[in-house]
């Protein structure tokens, strides 16, 4: 394997096995504090505004108490320790109590038909059983609803306003909408008197203040309010149902609204209403019974009067008080008879009712009236009815949850079914058997009847008055009786189900807003934004910012690293010999010497792979601090298309390499000095050649080394960057060092990545060198690197703009290079030259050739 390819199986390993660096994250979150401060302020002030602005949320809790009556033994429950029976019991309790019509029993109970509002605040507050005026309405008219009213109140007077593109009108009356298609586009507007009736073609009602009318703060106040029909306050009232625990049966009734006194009475009267729902269950025979016995007496007390009359005339017409013992007798015979004969004849009409019943109407047997209650004592006759009574409202109970085709309801009709059969075979053998005791008693009443006449004739006609009169009577007290015992019954009943807790206003618990966790949220969004931004600025970084990026790409050994400096001079090592960042290219001059072997002559080469890395700053200082080591040395230079090493010394460029090469002057013609070192000498570019490669690649160039290491002891060449140009590749051949220039925060890791991988390729070594570090750079330079304590690098960059038509080095392996980047060399004039530095200098507050 080559050593590129080493080098690029390395340098994946490297990003895969890359871990999560706290310390860099830390050092990257202190960098850029004020970010962080920024955005946690506006996160925290969000989150007051949330705090502020966002509506109380209450929530309110109420618990019921579900009696299980089912004693059943179950075997399951014995073998498995599990229950099932109490779930299912709860499960179906919580389907009635979240109920559609228990909730729409609940809302008509709280005469909820109009909802106030108070618009005065930022907030729209609902104001219940708090609104300073109340709306009396006719129920008799259908209404408009969902129609917002604006009501301002000022003295005696009331402006009213609303629009809406389409309404429908509800009857409360009959609890249906009267319109089938929606009305609109509504606009009203008027001033009405308060108190009289107002008729806005929609609505009919008036407004009337109330106690909580307060003239100087209501007086002008922006109100509101909305007529709303049963079926969507129903829908609207949403609260959860859930019983405390596995093993408890007592359910749990949580409510979350806006307004804690509505949640508290809804929750209050649904809980009642659930409630009386069993009790009124739980009555209905009782009270069927009394229906019952009314209509039997209805019809008994008729005859019982009419007998009354008609025993008192006869013994008033005749003038008898007092009968004979043989009379006597037959009448106590004929009353005890006739007290038989009135039990048997009320069971048999009931039994024929519930004949009846059975065989047409048996669909609701919540209607059947009990036997018991009749003094019926037959056991299966009772437990039938009962067990129809109960599989019915069992059934209704489960349609809550199931359809009728599930097969929890298919057993149920099943068992319903049965209970029918059973029932209509015992009610038919009771009425065969009780009109078998009816014929035997009016066998034995007729029997003593025919004994009455062998009696005077007055005294049989007093008989037979007296027991007619005698059989209403005993009918009519054995059915008085019988429904007074079925009013006991119906009176000692009690709910099955208890209210534990009623919701309470003190008790109600404040849900939204959460203002702690609210703050805590908008301090970890406040955190987490900058966090996240800055990972991904720094994940999609392509530019090289720390010293791990460079030793991802290459094996190539770090000579140097030289920081930023607030200076402006490119002779900074000249001008301030003690400085630090002197003290840095002394260590380079140092690395330099060791990797040259300690020879006493050495060219070393200086490059980069773009513009404005800092070739010829560090060209420069390098050069310098040989000089001032007492050495001979040289910069050249080479970089021929763009010549700019003349400014930096404030010599001239009319001659230079490019004139040499090209054999219009000599060598000694085109050394300068620098002025500022007596051992150091220049060579600058020259005019701007039309063939620079060409003139580097000639034998010329040759030549002028084997002159100069004659002449000087360090030879130091300034090049065009690798990037763009093949100019510094052709001299490499001519160095003993090569160094290859990387600038932190502008060198970019791909072209990085293609030219290392180039010279790899091409068996050349460099060196490389670090330059423009800032103190507030990335993690490993700056404040915290090892040069931490200084403030130091260089001065300003140079552009380049090397044209793309030389060699093939408009591009490097994967990385195109934008065309704009890569403009003609000769095209780019002063001016953008000047337009990049001002640029640039904005982006860095110093830059680095």
């Amino acid at each position: 394997m080559s050593n590129s390819q080493q080098r690029s199986a390395n340098s994946k390993q490297d990003r895969n096995d890359q871990s999560f660096d706290l310390k860099a994250l830390i050092y990257m979150a202190l960098r850029h504090w004020h970010i962080f401060f920024l955005c946690v302020i506006i996160a925290l002030a969000v989150g007051w505004a949330f705090n502020r602005l966002k509506a109380p949320e209450y929530q309110v809790n109420g618990t019921l108490l579900i009696k299980d009556q089912k004693t059943n033994f179950d075997p399951t429950a014995i073998m498995t320790g599990v229950a099932y029976g109490n779930s299912q019991i709860l499960d179906n309790e919580i389907a009635v109590l979240q109920s559609f019509n228990l909730r729409e029993k609940a809302v008509k109970k709280m005469n909820m038909e109009v909802m106030y509002f108070d618009n005065s605040g930022l907030i729209i507050n609902e104001m219940y059983k708090t609104s300073p005026f109340t709306i009396e309405f006719d129920k008799q008219i259908p209404q408009a609803v969902n129609l917002l009213y604006s009501v301002v109140i000022d003295g005696e007077q009331v402006t009213l306003s609303a629009e809406a593109n389409m309404i429908s009108q509800y009857d409360y009356s009959t609890e249906e909408f009267v319109t089938t298609t929606p009305i609109g586009p509504i606009s009203i507007n008027g001033t009405y008197p308060v108190g009289e009736w107002i008729d806005t073609g929609y609505n009919r009602f008036r407004i009337e203040k109330n106690a909580f009318f307060v003239p100087e703060t209501d007086n002008g106040r922006k109100m509101s309010f909305v007529f709303k029909d049963y079926l969507t306050l129903a829908q609207t009232m949403q609260f959860s149902a859930a019983a405390i625990s596995k093993q408890a049966s007592i359910i749990r009734i949580s409510m979350t609204g806006k307004n804690r006194e509505k949640c508290v009475e809804f929750i209050n009267t649904l809980m009642n209403e659930y409630v009386n729902r069993g009790l009124d269950k739980k009555n209905q025979v009782s009270q069927n019974t009394i229906v019952f016995i009314d209509q039997q007496l209805e019809e008994t007390e008729s005859s019982l009067s009419q007998a009354e009359n008609e025993l008192q005339e006869f013994r008033t017409k005749h003038d008898l008080t007092n009968l004979n013992e043989q009379s006597r007798q037959m009448i106590n015979s004929l009353q005890d008879l006739e007290k038989q004969h009135a039990s048997l004849l009320v069971n048999y009409q009931y039994f024929k009712r519930l004949q009846n019943y059975i065989q047409t109407n048996i669909d609701n047997p919540d209607n059947l009236a009990a036997p018991s209650a009749l003094g019926i004592s037959d056991p299966l006759l009772n437990k039938l009815v009962q067990d129809l009574v109960n599989l019915n409202q069992q059934r209704t109970m489960q349609l809550l949850t199931y359809t009728d085709q599930h097969p929890v309801i298919a057993k149920i009709d099943e068992q319903i079914v049965t209970t029918k059969k059973t029932l209509l075979e015992n009610v038919n053998n009771l009425v065969d058997n009780t009109r078998l005791n009816l014929n035997d008693i009016e066998s034995r009443i007729k029997k003593v009847e025919n004994e009455t006449r062998n009696l005077p004739q007055k005294e049989r006609l007093l008989v037979g008055y007296q027991r007619k009169f005698t059989l209403n009577q005993e009918t009519y007290n054995y059915l008085m009786q019988r429904r007074a015992e079925a009013q006991i019954i119906k009176a000692s009943n009690t709910a099955d189900n208890e209210i534990l807790d009623e919701a309470d206003f003190q008790r109600a618990a404040l849900v939204a807003p959460k203002k702690m966790m609210n703050y805590l949220v908008a301090l970890i969004i406040g955190l987490l934004i900058p966090t996240i931004f800055l990972f991904l600025k720094d994940y999609f970084n392509v530019k090289i910012r720390e010293r791990k990026d460079v030793e991802k790409l290459t094996d190539f050994p770090i000579i140097g690293q030289i920081g930023q400096t607030k200076s402006k001079s490119p002779t900074v090592v000249i001008e301030k010999p003690k400085s630090p960042i002197s003290e840095a290219f002394r260590s380079i001059r140092t690395n330099l010497d060791f990797i040259t072997q300690g020879k006493e002559q050495s060219t070393i080469l200086v490059t980069g792979d773009m513009q404005s890395v800092g070739k010829t700053f560090n060209s420069i200082n390098i050069a310098s601090i040989y000089a001032m080591y007492g050495k001979k040395t040289v910069l050249l230079g080479f970089d021929l298309r763009k010549p700019k090493l003349y400014q930096e010394f404030n010599i001239s460029n009319n001659i230079g390499l490019s004139s040499y090469l090209s054999n219009k002057n000599e060598l000694d013609e085109v050394i300068q000095n620098s002025g500022k070192l007596d051992s150091l000498d220049l060579i600058t570019s020259g005019p701007i050649p039309p063939n620079p490669a060409e003139l580097i690649a000639s034998d010329k160039t040759a030549e002028l080394f084997r002159l100069l290491k004659e002449r000087y002891d360090y030879i130091i060449i300034d090049t065009p960057p690798l990037g763009l140009v093949t100019d510094a590749y052709l001299l490499m051949k001519y160095s003993d060092a090569n160094v290859y220039i990387v600038r932190q925060g502008v060198t970019d890791k791909n072209i990085f990545g293609s030219v290392i991988k180039d010279i790899e390729d091409r068996g050349m070594k460099v060196n490389i060198v670090i330059n423009g570090i800032h103190q507030e750079g990335s993690y490993g330079y700056g404040k915290y690197s090892k040069y931490g304590s200084y403030n130091y690098g260089y001065g300003y960059g140079y552009g380049y703009g090397y044209g793309y038509g030389y060699g093939n080095y408009g591009h490097y392996g994967n990385y195109s290079m934008d065309p704009a980047d890569a403009k003609s060399y000769y095209e780019l004039d002063e001016e953008d030259l000047n337009g990049k530095k001002k640029k640039h200098r904005r982006h860095h507050k110093s830059d680095s050739k």
